[in-house]
This record gives C-alpha cells, structure tokens and sequence, in this order.
C-alpha cells in the first residue's frame, strides 16, 4: 500500500484551512465595515450640526442659568453659538467678566447644543466626504461578495470542519505503526483532498477572495465616479445601516399611526429581489402588500416601478406554486417593463404586443411569471382572463389612462377585478385636486369608498382628506423623502420602433453611415410618428406636471432641430455649435427665468461645457455617446452644486437595433476609463483605432439582421 505524500497532503489541508478562515474572516470584517460607516456618519452629522449653531443666537446660553455674561459676548461681537463654537478659549477670556469656570461651562453648553442637533441630523452626503463615500463603496462591493459565496462559505466550512475531525493518518510514524483499515481510510482521503482543492467548487471559493479583496482596496476615485452615477444607491445603504436620519414621518405622509404601524410589522420578503430599496420604498411595497387594492401616486422619479416589482418578488417567494403578474402600460414604456423586472428580479417575463402575442400567452400562462401588455392589446387577451384564470396581482401602470369609465380600455381591465388577488394602480400625477378622477380610479380598486370621498371633495386640500384616502392611496413627493442632498438617477427608456422608425432605420443601415445609423427613431420629418418622440413628449407632459424643466440633449443638430419642431412653443431655447459663446448664456438666462415645464435643447458638445443648467432638474438624452465622458460633461451642467432637486435621467434607447451596441460599449469604456487614467494620448489613440473597428462590426452585423437578402 503507497505511502501518501504527507507534505503536500499537509500543505493541502492548510490551504483548505486557510480559505476558511478567511472565509469567516470576510464575514465578521462587516461588522467593523458597519462600524466603521456608523463613525465617519456620526462626524458629518457633528459637522453638519456645528455649522448649524450659527442659527441660534447667543441667547441660548441664558437657559443654562449658569450666571453666563451673555450680554458682554454680544457686546464683543459674539451672536450665535456657531461665534462661540469658533473662537479660542484665549479669545473668550478675554472679555471683561467671562473667566475660566464660565468658559468651562459656554464648552459643555454649546458642545452638549451641538450633540443634540446632530442627533436629529440627516447626513447629507457631499462629494468632499470622500472617506464616507468610499467606505459605502468598499462596503457594497465587499457585502454582494458576502452574499454571493453565501452557500460556497458554508460548503467550505462543513469539508474543512470534516477534514479537521477525521481521524485519517497524518504523518509517516503514524503511517508506519497504522493498521491496513486506516490506512486504506487515509488513502481515501488523500484522494478527496486532492480532488477538492482541485474542483472548481474550490477555484470559485478563491476567486470570492479575489473580488473581495478588490471590494476592500477599490480606489477613492473610483467610489465618487459611482457615488456620482446613482447617489441613490449609497443612501438607501445609509438607511438599512440606521446612519442616516431619514424623514421618517413622511415614509407615511398622513397614513394614521395604527395603519402605519401595521403595515410597517409586515415581514418584507426579499429574497428574490436583487435591487436596493430606500426606507420609503420599503414601506410602498409594503403597503402595497398589506393593503392589496391600491393607489399608489409617489412623485415621477421616486421609483413606483421598483416598488411594485418588489411587492410582486415577495408574493413569487411566498407562493407554493406558480404566480401570474399583469402589467398594463403605455406601449411606449412596455420594453422598459420587462428590462426593469427582469433587472430587479427572477420573476420571467412575457411580452404581450404584436405578432406572437396568442403564443406569448400561452406560454405565460402554463408557466406563470409576469406578462407586459399595452392598452391597445388588452382586447386581445382579455378574454383569455376573464373567468379562467386568476391574477396574483394586475398592475395598472399610468393609471390615469382609465379615468374614463366609459373608455373601452378602461372596460376591459375593470373585467379583471375579480380575477385579481391584488389591484395596483400607478401614477405619478397628483390627483388631490382632480377629485373626479381619483373617484373613478378608486371606484375599481375600492368601490366601497368612493361615495366616502366624494362626499368630501370639499377638504382635497386639508390633511382630514388625505386621511381619508390613507387606507386606498398613497403619494409622496421628493422634497418628503430624499431630505438629503439630491442624488441623480438615471433610468433606460426602451422605445420599441414604430413602423416608420424601422422603415427610416432600414434605409439608414443600407447607407453604411455610423453616424446616420445614431440617429434611429429620429431620422423622420414627423416625429409624432417615432417611438422616442412620443415617449420624449410623455416625458415632457410629466415635467410639466410635476413643475419641473427639462435639458434634452442630442449629438445631432438633425435631432435638435426636429426635436424643436415637435416640442414647439415649450421650447424655452436651443443651444447648438451654431450658437455664439457669447449667446449661450443669456439662453440659460432666459430658461432659468421661464415657467416650469420649459424645455432647453442643448447639443451635447455645445451645453456640454462651461454651462451651469441647475434650473433644470430632468436630463432627456435623444441617443447613447460615443464616449462616457461626454454624457458625464452634458449631466455636470444639471447635477452641480446649487441643484435643489433630485435630477432624473433618462435614456432614450431603441431595442435591436445600434442603441443596444452603443450601451454595451459604453459600460466596457466606463470599465476602463475605472482602471486607466484617459489623460493618456496614446491610450486615445488606440481607443479611436479600437473604435473603428468596433463601428465597422456594428454596420455588419445590422446589416445581418435587417438586411440579409442584400449581403
């Protein structure tokens, strides 16, 4: 019987060891990150509440009754306890009548004011709080690898924990005066520590460690351009750690407190969600959940989308068998649906449009899942639903769509009341002061309160109204839950091509030209009749509505000018590299100074540099840059410091055709603008040569899909 190699056994079983040690290691190193996060929080919020100490005057000290001479700090110049706060204790002495004993007790005042403000502090994070930023950044990277070697750690640590128990030969003596039993048992052994260390269960195990690693020392710069790009993201961690202060009594704006409590006792099931939730979409889900037919009327922007995919995760992961999800949306927003649950989820989705929709059902309804139709395809499957099949849940999405009652659309989805466990009905349009319409919504969802409401349409605007409504709708406003400084979002809008985008984009690729190829859904005169002009109008009405202005911004003079056209009078101004330099900013003027709703067309090059744009708080881009840089400069000139709103941006984007490229090029270029400085020349260079190669196998390959009869 062969002797096995005990030095290398030896080696192979520390190595196992060692991985799991690291691997408990990688876990127990969250607590110190979360600690860690907590302190650098605690010094901002300090930060925060000293610089407001400069907003309670000096006249605080007399509360203390500790015999402080208030009235000879005001004489010297001292008026609010921020004066205080930033003078010497050399520079207080010094005033006639404030010796040691009162400098010791102005200290334990203004410091134990401070400490109470900062209590209260919601942090706000700025780009300067760089060690902050980065410890969130290090923390997200570090907590997905935690979470994804989740079952690899525990399969590690069950064979390291049997390894170590095993009592197999270990050393030559041992070997030497063992029985023929143990050392065939070791020898077995030997064959599966070999043959672990080995695996790629083991390889993958290793390479957690990698990425990890990657997680804890990612670079400072690296966490600001992220924290720049979806600010959203390191709040909503804020909030799950408890660090920030969140306004919590509009989470639930005038939901009584019992109705808020129960719905917040609901144990969200997130398990098969893979996004992140801030606290108020948090309670949205829930109550969207806890509440079954709803309204739910969150400002645009404040992620209704997300909210209700979340909801529907948690009924997939509660569910014994299989779920049926109906979402009915504009068709403009239709691609967007399926991307947003296929993202944020592992619910499979079902398009039901078009050609193939019979098929698509089909499919939908033997193996569950949610499945995204139009308003103008309900005729076509409404039947199919009504009395034969039953609906976890129907999702209405831009619900004020069916205020009519009378509409056919409108009749065909009230057909599916009782066919639905839960009824969601989305809109961001405030509907306080349209009661009518909010009446003929809530007569679907909660027939029983409609005559309730309507009997006080007197008070919409007093907060017994709003009370009222608590049980059926809910809306919040972003000025009530992002108190912090506003974060910028940004969100794909997928366009599917009407028929004259594809005519129009046919003829485009049978041209060869990249740059005309760019321009799909906008190479028409008419864009009433382009997918992304309709959706850019919709986007504009929601601007409008919401009292807010808008940039859209295109590479194409083309683009702008037709945009220009179709926008018409609330087009505030359009700046071109036609236009002076000079000019630009009196265009900017007059767009600050223009009602709400004004729309400013910029070229990307043109109102990309140089341009403070901050009275606008939505970002329209008409196609994907060649160049992450480039849309970064266009959205600097709306997201900078001055900007009160939460900015929202949006990407006009077409599916299977160049757009899709355009994005998948574009992340691989932020990857290395990450790892690579871009000052370099010569790494430009090489970009543009890399460029055109890429463009040249783009051209290809749409000619392969539109135009095969042709190659």
């Amino acid at each position: 019987m062969k002797k096995p190699d005990f030095k290398e056994l030896k080696k192979l079983i520390r190595a196992i060891s060692d991985a799991d040690a690291a691997c408990k290691n990688m876990y127990a190193e969250g607590d110190l990150q979360r600690e860690q996060i907590r302190q650098l929080c605690g010094q901002i919020a300090a930060r925060q509440a000293k610089d407001k100490l400069d907003g309670y005057s000096v006249e605080e000290l007399k509360k203390s009754k500790a015999g402080i001479r208030v009235s000879a700090l005001i004489s010297a110049g001292y008026n609010t306890l921020g004066d205080i706060a930033a003078a010497s204790d050399g520079e207080i002495r010094s005033i006639e009548g404030i010796g040691d004993k009162q400098i010791e007790a102005i200290r334990r005042i203004v410091t134990e004011f401070a400490n109470s403000l900062s209590q209260g502090e919601t942090v706000k994070l700025q780009r300067e709080d760089t060690g902050l930023i980065t410890a969130l950044f290090r923390y997200m990277k570090c907590e997905k690898v935690r979470k994804d070697a989740g079952v690899a750690s525990k399969g590690l640590s069950e064979q390291a924990t049997r390894i170590a128990g095993d009592p197999f030969i270990r050393n030559g003596v041992h070997w030497l005066f063992s029985g023929s039993e143990l050392k065939q048992h070791t020898l077995e052994m030997a064959d599966f520590i070999y043959t672990f260390t080995e695996s790629e269960f083991f390889g993958n195990v290793l390479g957690f460690f990698d990425l990890y690693q990657e997680g804890k020392t990612c670079s400072s710069d690296e966490a600001i351009r992220a924290f720049e790009k979806n600010g959203a993201d390191f709040y909503a961690l804020l909030e799950s750690l408890g660090s920030i202060k969140g306004n919590r009594p509009f989470v639930y704006d005038s939901i009584p407190m019992m109705l808020a409590e129960e719905i917040d006792g609901l144990d969200l099931d997130l398990s098969g969600f893979t996004g992140n939730l801030r606290a108020y979409q948090v309670f949205g889900a829930k109550y969207i959940l806890n509440q079954k037919d709803v309204l739910l009327g969150d400002e645009m922007g404040l992620g209704k989308t997300v909210q209700a995919i979340a909801a529907m995760a948690h009924i997939s992961a509660r569910a014994e068998g299989i779920c049926h999800f109906l979402v009915v949306c504009p068709a403009s927003v239709l691609v967007n649906w399926g991307r947003e649950i296929e993202k944020f989820s592992n619910i499979r989705t079902f398009t039901l449009h078009g050609a193939g929709i019979e098929d698509s059902f089909d499919r939908w309804k033997q193996q569950g899942g949610a499945a995204i139709t139009n308003y103008e395809s309900m005729g076509k499957i409404v039947d199919g639903i009504d009395n034969r099949m039953k609906l976890n849940m129907l999702i209405i999405d831009e619900a004020h769509y069916i205020k009519n009652p009378d509409a056919q659309r409108t009749r065909y989805i009230r057909r599916l009341d009782n066919e639905s466990e839960r009824i969601l009905l989305m809109t961001g349009t405030p509907l306080e002061n349209r009661v009518e319409e909010m009446c003929n919504l809530l007569d679907f969802v909660r027939p029983d309160m409609t005559s309730q409401i309507r009997s006080v349409a007197h008070i919409s605007n007093l907060p017994e109204f709003k009370q009222k409504l608590a049980p059926v709708y809910l809306r919040r406003t972003r000025s009530q839950v992002l108190t912090e400084l506003p974060p910028i979002s940004e969100k794909e809008e997928w366009c599917s091509m009407t028929a004259d985008d594809t005519a129009a984009y046919i003829a485009a690729i049978g041209t060869k030209s990249f740059q005309t190829m760019r321009r799909v859904s906008f190479l028409q005169e008419d864009l009433t009749e382009s997918a992304k002009g309709r959706r850019l109008l919709e986007l504009c009405d929601e601007a409008v509505a919401e009292g807010r202005k808008a940039v859209v911004y295109s590479f194409y003079r083309e683009t702008i000018a037709r945009v220009h056209k179709l926008l018409g009078k609330r087009c505030s101004g359009v700046i071109s590299g036609d236009v002076a330099a000079e000019e630009r900013q009196g265009i900017i003027d007059a767009f600050s100074d223009a009602k709400e709703g004004s729309v400013l067309l910029c070229q990307v090059q043109a109102g990309g540099v140089g341009l403070n744009i901050q009275a606008a708080s939505m970002v329209i881009f008409c196609e994907p840059q060649i160049k992450p840089s480039l849309t970064w400069q266009a959205l600097s000139r709306v997201y900078r410091m001055g900007q009160v709103r939460n900015v929202t941006v949006y990407h006009l984007l077409c599916p299977d055709t160049i757009d899709e490229d355009m994005i998948l090029r574009l992340e691989e270029k932020q990857i290395s603008f990450d790892s690579f400085a871009n000052e370099s020349v010569v790494a430009g260079a090489y970009d543009d040569i890399m460029d055109r190669e890429w463009i040249n196998d783009l051209i290809k390959k749409q000619n392969e899909k539109y135009l095969p009869t042709v190659l």
